[in-house]
């Protein structure tokens, strides 16, 4: 058994509330004797047993009450004590666009997804069945073990993803396996770039993790266009980028850094001018081929 939202298990303490007001009720005041009444403590005395009966019963109740609502909260994935489980059918649909690469807290973010999808993976028992969906359109399907190791496997991709279309395949799988349950698990960082279409699930419950991080400001190269359209040694690069404040950048071909520096403005166009290299030959290549030579505008 385990929790995608454990710190709401804190909920539980609350169970303790109805005992100690229970208790509380239990407190035996000073006696005074009053004969006018005294047949009313008779009746009192006579029904004793089923009034206990009847408040230990309120208080079990408000007990388990408050103890579904922090598990409910809680959000558990598998069975109570391996009982009383479900067949399920799930696919895991794990966000690796570009967005997850960014480095939050020491890490990429993609590592942090990648155990949220490895969590809610161990929580499936051998009646299930289960798959992998990542953004990029990339489906593994298979036992347990299977699809834990295609999770550690995966990476960012170079762009953004299409979490839209995933999601609605993944929904297509669940639904199609004739299992009792289907669940469809999203693990995203949310960019909005991510989603860019409709989503179509029909009846399959969706369930989305999205971790809680303070990502930093966006950067990025939004055009890069070598110039001339015939690159050759004395070309230039003219690169665009956009981003709420300065931003280090790097060229580089191949493993030759040819320019770098910090953009002080957002959204700047700036000329990058190559260093001359030295060449054994001068190269007279398209745009396309200039790609393959591995030329690239890297904003750091």
């Amino acid at each position: 058994m385990s929790f995608l939202q454990p710190l709401f298990l804190l909920l539980g303490v609350g169970a303790a509330v109805p005992l100690v007001l229970h208790l509380m009720r239990r407190r035996i005041h000073a006696k005074v004797d009053f004969p006018a009444v005294q047949y009313l403590a008779r009746a009192e005395r006579e029904n004793i047993r089923q009034i206990r009966m009847r408040n230990m019963l309120l208080m079990v109740l408000r007990i388990l009450a408050i103890v579904a609502l922090a598990l409910a909260a809680a959000r558990p994935l598998g069975a109570f004590f391996g009982a009383g489980h479900v067949p399920t059918a799930m696919a895991i649909v794990l966000d690796n666009s570009l967005s997850t690469s960014a480095v939050v807290n020491g890490q990429p973010l993609l590592a942090t997804l990648r155990a949220s999808a490895k969590e809610a993976a161990e929580a499936a028992t051998s009646s299930d069945r289960l798959w992998l969906v990542t953004a990029n359109g990339e489906v593994v399907g298979g036992s347990r073990e299977t699809v834990l190791e295609a999770i550690e496997k995966t990476d960012a991709i170079a762009g953004r993803g299409d979490l839209a279309t995933a999601v609605t395949r993944a929904a297509g799988l669940v639904s199609g396996a004739g299992l009792g349950a289907q669940q469809v698990v999203i693990v995203t960082d949310g960019q909005a770039t991510s989603w860019n279409a409709p989503i179509t699930v029909g009846g399959v419950g969706v369930t989305v993790l999205a971790p809680v991080l303070a990502v930093p400001a966006n950067h990025a190269v939004v055009q890069a266009e070598a110039r001339p359209a015939r690159w050759t040694p004395n070309g230039s690069v003219v690169a665009r980028t956009s981003g709420s404040d300065s931003a280090t950048y790097r060229v580089a071909l191949g493993t030759t850094r040819l320019a770098s520096g910090t953009l002080v403005l957002a959204a700047i166009s700036c000329v990058l001018r190559a260093l001359r290299l030295e060449w054994d030959a001068v190269y007279d290549a398209s745009i396309a081929e200039f790609a393959a030579l591995q030329a690239a505008a890297v904003a750091a």
